[in-house]
């Protein structure tokens, strides 16, 4: 429907030949779904025994009935409806079901000790296929998600790799071709923000398992394995962070863990065929296997592939968000290991005005009204703030030198921010003007916001931050005496009663916060 009319995409549905296909397309696919379901419920009811001449028969009467139940055939039927529809959860539920019940080691005495590995390929093909249908499809990403970490977890026990090198450089090979495919939908459509989910998801898996080297020289296989951690492949970034920080990171610069439960199944699985195998439950560890260099490489890559999309494309909030989650991390990799605390937040006020005058300046005076740069620029703006309990850990010099740097970026802001709503009143005089609707960024709200948020963290930092001098000077005053940033802030919020009526009460709650700062 995007892109077109209701009432066409409506009037296109309703004519006589459209609607008798898609009448036809509905009993295919009611047909489809009761053969799977019965196939489904005949096979996990009943327990498993060679097919009875009544079950092969002659092939008379209901399809589901006369074909013996098997997984083969319902991962065939799941094969068949997620090609033509890749959204419905519960077809992926069942195809999952399906690979579990042919990979897990039957309970007969006959039964081969060894479980069977995942077709990992199969899996890629088919979820390929369903995201080049739709590219949005929450349960495709999600299922191509489960099938790899499900090959990670269990190929180095079901394929018997003779050392870890092996193995790693099989899934640093499979992980980059994600990479690559990424970008090929990311090329279609830059704000796919589950391709970007998925992203990261392959990041924190290569930053986990994507390393060539060799654990140790001269260990035992058994023992090489012993130090491959299934908490590695949780889709979390957390494992490596201390690769980057030896102090580690605070929960907001982490990634969030995704595929928890698939990684309990997983681990449970592989301790529970562990003694079959003939190797050790090697589920226990979860140390990084990158070193400090090949994760910088990793960092800095994404880095740059968010910069370009950016670039491309300054309403990209996706792209935004990855590159708010990679900033303490480049931040990082330019800094030693035996970095002071002093230098690494010179480094924060160091990025923080790069990301302001090469990324954030271009962005907001292109597009002043679109709010996606507007919130990575509070974040930026959050992310700078030295915090107050920096002073207990700083000479006074050293603090008092971030605060100046951290001010001077602010009225560097503060600067800009005034020369774009100049440039957009002259705009407005002369009758450039958007007619869009107000609320929604229109005559620059945005603009009026963001120096807002400046002049507010300008004070906020003055009064936090003030010796007996700058107290002299007035609360809110420059050095010179020329400017007081109170009532530059209420001017502020001002104009924003005026463009943004709605909202009238909220711009005055935020000028009476504007004397408790």
């Amino acid at each position: 429907m995007h892109g077109q009319k209701r009432s066409e995409y409506k009037s296109r549905l309703l004519h006589p030949e459209t609607a008798s296909k898609l009448a036809l397309k509905a009993q295919q696919w009611n047909a489809l779904s009761h053969e799977l379901l019965t196939q489904r419920r005949r096979l996990l009811s009943a327990p498993p025994s060679p097919p009875s001449a009544d079950d092969v028969g002659s092939g008379n009467g209901d399809g589901a009935a006369a074909t013996p139940p098997s997984p083969e055939i319902l991962l065939t039927l799941t094969e068949k409806m997620l090609t033509v529809n890749p959204d419905p959860s519960h077809l992926w539920n069942i195809r999952r079901e399906m690979l579990l019940y042919l990979i897990q080691p039957s309970s007969t005495a006959n039964a081969s000790p060894s479980p069977s590995s995942l077709d990992i390929q199969a899996e890629l093909k088919l979820t390929a296929h369903c995201l080049q249908r739709n590219p949005k499809s929450y349960a495709s990403w999600f299922h191509r998600k489960w099938s790899i970490v499900y090959h990670l977890t269990h190929s180095i026990v079901v394929e018997g790799y003779t050392s870890s090198s092996e193995y790693f450089t099989d899934a640093n090979t499979m992980l980059r071709s994600e990479l690559d495919l990424c970008a090929q939908f990311l090329q279609m459509d830059e704000r796919n923000f589950h391709c970007w989910n998925y992203r990261r998801f392959v990041v924190a898996l290569l930053g986990s398992a994507g390393s060539s080297k060799n654990t140790t020289a001269d260990t035992e296989p058994s023992d090489e394995r012993d130090n491959i951690g299934v908490a590695l492949f949780s889709g979390s970034w957390s494992p490596w962070l201390t690769l980057l920080e030896p102090n580690g990171f605070s929960e907001e610069d982490k990634m969030g863990p995704q595929l928890s439960q698939s990684v309990s199944t997983a681990t449970d699985f592989v301790s529970s065929n562990s003694n079959t195998t003939g190797t050790r439950n090697h589920t226990s560890q979860s140390t990084s296997t990158l070193t400090r260099a090949e994760l910088e490489e990793l960092v800095t890559n994404e880095w740059d592939f968010t910069t370009s999309k950016i670039q491309d494309n300054f309403s990209n909030g996706s792209a935004f968000h990855y590159r708010s989650k990679l900033l303490s991390l480049i931040l990082e990799t330019r800094l030693d290991t035996s970095s002071s605390l002093k230098e690494r937040h010179d480094g924060i006020q160091s990025m923080a005005r790069e990301e302001w005058e090469h990324i954030l300046m271009d962005a907001v005076f292109t597009e002043p009204d679109d709010q996606t740069p507007w919130w990575y620029h509070r974040f930026v703006v959050a992310w700078a703030t030295p915090p107050i309990d920096l002073k207990n850990n700083l000479a006074e010099d050293e603090y008092q030198e971030i605060v100046e740097e951290y001010e001077d970026l602010l009225f560097e802001m503060r600067g800009s921010l005034q020369e774009l709503l100049e440039v957009e009143k002259e705009n407005e005089m002369s009758g450039n003007v958007d007619t869009r609707d107000e609320s929604k960024g229109a005559k620059c709200k945005w603009a009026y916001l963001g120096l807002h948020l400046v002049i507010s963290s300008l004070l906020k930092s003055q009064r936090d931050n003030s010796d007996d001098k700058r107290r002299n000077l007035g609360e809110g005053m420059l050095p010179d005496g020329t400017c007081n940033l109170v009532e530059e802030a209420i001017d502020c919020l001002k104009e924003l009663e005026k463009i943004d009526t709605s909202r009238k009460e909220r711009y005055n709650m935020l000028a009476t916060e504007i004397f408790r700062v």
